[in-house]
């Protein structure tokens, strides 16, 4: 449900639970891009939240696959960036399985 002036982000992403976007993002940002370029990539407003909800996930999936747990990592999960070349290790090991759970991404028009 939309409300009247409230600003909506783009693209909503139609796609339920874990998404090649997901992945996409995450790399962005173990690229070194920022948050608000990301957003302006790929067509969210400065506010929205999108970057950090999904690259979380991907994060929490990495955690998972290690037999880590999210308590003990909570700062390298707040601060990925920090982390980035940890993160990236991680991702590089576990890439291939990520993407073979991962959905393609669907969005409504």
């Amino acid at each position: 449900m939309i409300h009247e002036g409230v600003s909506q982000s783009r693209p909503l992403l139609k796609t339920k639970g874990f998404s090649t976007l997901h992945l996409e993002i995450f790399e962005y940002i173990l690229l070194g891009k920022t948050n608000r370029e990301i957003n302006r990539m790929l067509g969210y407003t400065q506010r929205s939240h999108a970057v950090v909800d999904h690259s979380r996930k991907v994060m929490y999936k990495l955690l998972a696959m290690e037999d880590l747990h999210r308590a003990d990592f909570t700062e390298r999960v707040a601060y990925p960036r920090k982390f980035q070349f940890w993160w990236m290790k991680l991702l590089v090991k576990h890439k291939d399985a990520l993407v073979f759970k991962a959905i393609a991404a669907k969005f409504y028009e």
